[in-house]
């Protein structure tokens, strides 16, 4: 019996050694494409060929969706944020006598780390979302062969005005929240009389806090993830390739590699800075 055991055991483990190395492979191949996809829609937006007006067009119709229909949203996040954070954290450093140390948390909390995360989530719930639907229906609809039969790159008119759209709207996005957030906590904080000084005052402790780290890093991850939301979304919404690929099971499956995305950009930068 020792024998067949010893030969059962090895043949489950290399079952899942097996297996194991099939995910790892399949894991690989799928970073590599996204990788080289990435490398590819660079060098195509830095072309000057590139962009003609029907690209131009796509660009500003998305970077208005982005920047400016999702600004009511941003606001009210901005809102919100202002008062479960910014407020929040001026009640209890001033319950402890650390008021001076207000300007150091909301850098830390807000703007290196909370803004950026924020900024990807709202994109892709007010916009990608919109584009993994819309390329979804590319292979299935037919009207990417359309474009294919005409000579038209949908690289060019599809990936490309969408992933500069969300990069620079990712900017605009967070400038705003920032802004709101940072308002709504002083109002209320000032409101509930935490806190004595003016606005003026309050945003130079802020600024003070800053580094020039913070004039640069928070402003490049958000137009990173900006971009790199965007190439998620085109490349899931692409990849649909039939009608067996329930269109229902894009948006769970984009939001989970945006989520990852997003969250792969800030370790990063974390690191990197």
């Amino acid at each position: 019996m020792a024998p067949t055991t010893y030969s059962f055991d090895r043949g489950r483990i290399r079952r899942a050694l097996g297996g194991l190395g099939a995910i790892v492979r399949q894991g690989t191949s799928n970073l590599l494409l996204f990788v080289s996809f990435s490398a590819t829609v660079l060098v195509v937006a830095s072309r000057r060929s590139t962009w003609r007006r029907p690209v131009w067009l796509e660009f500003k119709r998305m970077l208005n969706n982005v920047a400016v229909r999702s600004l009511s949203t941003t606001v009210a996040t901005g809102l919100l944020i202002g008062v479960a954070l910014v407020s929040q954290a001026v009640y209890w450093l001033a319950a402890t006598g650390q008021t001076g140390l207000v300007g150091q948390v909301i850098v830390i909390l807000l703007i290196r780390e909370l803004v950026p995360i924020l900024v990807g989530l709202l994109i892709f719930g007010r916009n990608g979302t919109a584009t993994l639907i819309e390329l979804g229906e590319a292979h299935t609809g037919g009207w990417l062969r359309l474009f294919e039969i005409q000579g038209l790159d949908p690289m060019v008119l599809l990936v490309v005005p969408r992933a500069l759209a969300f990069a620079l709207g990712a900017f605009c996005m967070a400038t705003v929240l920032l802004l709101s957030t940072l308002l709504t906590g002083y109002l209320i904080a000032h409101g509930l009389g935490l806190i004595a000084y003016s606005i003026w005052d309050f945003s130079d402790m802020v600024q003070r806090a800053m580094t020039v780290r913070d004039f640069i890093v928070p402003p490049l991850k958000c137009i990173f993830i900006g971009f790199f939301v965007a190439l998620v979304c085109c490349a899931t919404g692409l990849g649909r390739r039939d009608e067996g690929d329930e269109l229902q099971r894009i948006v769970p499956r984009g939001f989970v590699r945006s989520a990852l995305a997003i969250l792969v950009i800030n370790g990063v930068f974390d690191l990197v800075g």
